[in-house]
């Protein structure tokens, strides 16, 4: 009970400080869902504290692209208020927390893939998540259901936009 408190408030502690994990952690840290974002990214409370993560291995829209708001709607009924939790935490190459989340038991970044509301990242080593892209591209669901959606990587190329797998140790 008590080395699982100390992993927790170590962990909890590093996410905070803003070190870097050279590895994904695997450590399950609960959290509680506090906020939204947007279709790929969350406010969590960790121990009292509030951190935003994103969800690794995924992109969702832009807040100004088509589909940004069934994107965030759709984590918002997966998430919002509900127990996650995150495992392969690390952080980009812009300190940002970066998880697989889990919503009541339900992989978020997945189910957001499986619904065609985010794109995989090139750099995703997860088959899974690749092959959920390309049953929903097949369905023509969500975002697919464009001829060609384009990815928030491409949408905004004038505001220097970096994918985020480019960050990803």
């Amino acid at each position: 009970m008590h080395r699982t408190i100390l992993a927790l408030v170590l962990v909890t502690y590093a996410i905070l400080s803003g070190s870097i994990f050279a590895e994904p952690n695997s450590e399950v840290i609960h959290a509680q869902v506090l906020q939204i974002v947007d279709g790929d990214s969350v406010t969590v409370s960790i121990a009292g504290k509030l951190v935003r993560a994103r969800l690794a291995d995924i992109d969702a829209p832009e807040d100004d692209q088509p589909f940004s708001v069934d994107s965030r709607q759709s984590l918002f009924d997966l998430c919002l208020w509900v127990h996650a939790e995150l495992t392969s935490i690390t952080r980009d190459y812009y300190g940002r927390t970066i998880a697989k989340v889990k919503c009541n038991g339900v992989d978020v970044n997945a189910e957001q893939v499986r619904r065609g509301l985010a794109w995989v990242k090139k750099s995703a080593k997860d088959r899974t998540l690749h092959k959920l892209q390309t049953e929903a591209r097949s369905a023509k669901r969500g975002l697919w259901s464009r001829e060609s959606p384009i990815p928030p990587w491409e949408w905004h190329p004038s505001h220097n936009y970096q994918p985020m797998e480019d960050s990803y140790p």
